[in-house]
This record gives C-alpha cells, structure tokens and sequence, in this order.
C-alpha cells in the first residue's frame, strides 16, 4: 500500500514539472511581483487609468504606455484591454521581468514587462511587445 502511495505522489510530483506549472511560494518576491502584476492587470481592464500608472514607477516608459492606452480609450468609444496571463516570473535583486498576454480592441500579443523594487515595493517601468504579426 505505501509503494502505491509513493507512486502516486511521484507522478504528480512529475506531472506538476513537466507542465511547465509554475508554483510560487508566497511572501516571495515572485509571489508580489505577481500580486503587483494582478493588480496592475484589474487597474488596466477596468480602465482604471490611474489605478494602473499606481503601479508603474512615474514617468517611466510604462506610466507613459498607460498614459498612451487611456488616449486610445477616450479616442474610440468601445476599447477593451485585458490582461490574460501572467507567466514566466523571473527575479535578479532589485529587477524583475515576466511575460503578460494582452487581448485588446488593436489586437493580442504578448509582453515582457520589467519591474524594479522601490523601498521594498514592486513597480512597473518598462516593456518590450511580441506582436504576432
């Protein structure tokens, strides 16, 4: 019975790693960065424009594409922004970066998005865009 018990746990153990699913363990720098990108993430679909730039170090590269998204916003009558996922969370001291996936009224792509820790808090401050097209 406990050799069936081990495999059982062993494949899930394996299951769980060739997924590819990330586990992030909370209290870690993964875990807020993950919390500030959720956040971040509820600001930009609820075009929440302020919400959003709270997350972004001021008059940084990501306040201004905020800044940009709200123009776009305001310029069409039916806009839509949403952040889909959140993946791939990396941390190196003070800077971080992850990929998001973006589906909005201009179309969907995937962004790397950097994140700097300022007195122990996480903001945004830059992002590079993989346009499909």
């Amino acid at each position: 019975m406990r050799k069936v018990h081990f495999l059982v746990i062993l494949f899930l153990i394996l299951a769980i790693f060739l997924s590819g699913c990330e586990i992030i363990i909370p209290g870690t720098d993964k875990a807020k960065i993950k919390d500030t990108l959720q956040n971040y993430a509820s600001a930009m679909n609820n075009q929440d424009w302020d919400g959003a730039k709270s997350y972004c170090i001021y008059d940084s590269w990501a306040w201004w594409m905020v800044d940009t998204i709200e123009y776009f916003a305001d310029y069409y009558e039916v806009f839509a922004y949403k952040i889909d996922r959140i993946q791939d969370i990396e941390v190196e001291g003070n800077y971080g970066h992850a990929n998001i996936y973006i589906v909005s009224t201009l179309g969907a792509w995937w962004e790397y998005i950097y994140l700097q820790k300022i007195n122990g808090v996480w903001k945004l401050y830059s992002s590079y865009a993989h346009f499909p097209f």
